[in-house]
């Protein structure tokens, strides 16, 4: 009898699945004919969670996948910045929690499984700002039994849309304020929303005498050691004891790899994360003070400006990059600036403005970015000049040119 065995080694959270060969040991032959070995399946491939840095041919089989989807990878079965972009790309058009790392519902949304994604049910239909019914009012109730204070009104306006965010934000899914599936299964799990934010963990413990609260200016040994921990945890900055620039752009990408607050405040929570298996990705922007922001071509200011003005008046789309599917407030920024010749990835709001250099107002110029800091950096738009910007609006409908309003907002700039 001709026996086949086949292994597959699974590591997650990084690795991959590989078949391994049988052993003479353990494979019996007959005179003549060569023993084999069965194919790996797609559920063995699937079953695995990647992130960055993951290698093998479980990365080859996602990259395929995506190539399958409009990418164009190169199958090398190593998980690099590219492979990165593309699966963050596909899990903004698919609306599930744009991380990066390919789980169950990324795996679902590749392979067409729609059995790995909860299904929505008559009680649970997707809302959004402008929704009206019961299904709202049951909505506002449970965001109320979470800690939000709405009118019980069965109307999804502003401050609906605010509570749902806080929401999404706290459960560390996407933050879009639509309610689909993973945010209704977030609503009952413990998750508090409150104080115009949400908290999905006990109160900060209090700093200790090694763990000073420091911030941009900051001078010292506490510095140094803060510049220390964070090229251990991947930046690339100078240990010179001074808070600058460098220091503040690798203090906020931690903070957001880590899903904190992004303030640039050093306070319990950051140490804490300095502490973690959390890492800077390569293209968080945590560069040191004096180099050069990266970026594949020039920026052309005024060629943005224009590619964005000629889209004014089109629908507001989550997750939209074009004229016929619309616009949100990322997908016009990348339109506009590979319209005018440089080269963007497709990237969420957030990761717009980590991928950049954030300056002061006096520095900005047409072309630039203005990111509004507000639910977790969920909107921006483009600079005109004179305090103006255009952006795809959600409140609007379309894609309007405006004066920056008073909200907390930052400049940001790939030139």
């Amino acid at each position: 009898m001709i026996g086949a065995v086949s292994a597959t080694a699974v590591i997650t959270g990084g690795a991959a699945a590989t078949a391994q060969a049988p052993s003479a040991s353990t494979v019996g032959t007959v005179r003549g004919v060569a023993p084999t070995v069965a194919p790996a399946t797609q559920s063995q491939f699937t079953s695995v969670k990647l992130r960055l840095g993951a290698r093998g041919a479980a990365v080859s089989y996602l990259q395929e996948r995506l190539n399958a989807h409009g990418a164009s990878l190169s199958v090398d079965g190593v998980y690099g910045s590219a492979t990165l972009r593309a699966v963050r790309n596909h899990q903004s058009q698919a609306s599930i929690g744009v991380d990066g790392v390919v789980g169950p519902m990324t795996w679902g949304a590749l392979t067409g499984a729609a059995a790995t994604a909860p299904s929505t049910s008559t009680s649970q239909p997707k809302l959004r700002t402008g929704s009206r019914g019961a299904a709202v009012t049951t909505l506002q109730e449970q965001l109320n039994a979470s800690g939000a204070s709405l009118r019980t009104d069965g109307v999804f306006g502003p401050a609906t849309a605010s509570a749902v965010r806080a929401l999404q934000s706290a459960a560390g899914i996407g933050v879009d304020a639509v309610v689909g599936p993973l945010t209704w299964s977030a609503l009952g799990t413990g998750v508090t929303v409150g104080g115009g934010g949400a908290t999905s963990a006990p109160s900060a413990p209090s700093t200790s005498v090694g763990q000073p609260k420091l911030r941009q200016g900051d001078r010292g040994a506490a510095v140094r050691s803060l510049q220390s921990a964070l090229n251990a945890s991947g930046a690339s900055i100078s240990v010179d004891g001074s808070f600058g620039p460098g220091t503040a752009s690798a203090v906020r990408a931690l903070q957001s790899a880590a899903g904190i607050g992004v303030d640039t405040v050093v306070g319990p929570r950051t140490w804490n994360a300095l502490g973690s298996d959390v890492r800077i990705s390569s293209d968080s922007g945590s560069r040191d003070d004096d180099r050069e922001p990266t970026s594949g071509t020039s920026v052309r200011g005024q060629a943005i400006v224009n590619a964005a003005r000629s889209q004014t008046g089109v629908r507001y789309q989550w997750g939209g990059e074009s004229a016929s599917t619309g616009f949100d407030c990322s997908g016009l920024v990348h339109y506009a600036y590979n319209r005018a010749g440089t080269d963007l990835p497709r990237k969420t709001a957030k990761g717009y403005v980590f991928g950049g250099r954030i300056i002061s107002q006096s520095e900005a110029q047409p072309g630039d970015l203005v990111a509004f800091t507000g639910n977790n950096y969920g909107h921006m738009g483009i600079y005109v000049g004179g305090g103006k910007i255009i952006d795809a609006s959600s409140s609007r409908g379309r894609v309007v040119e405006r004066s920056i309003w008073g909200a907390p907002h930052v400049f940001v700039t790939y030139r």
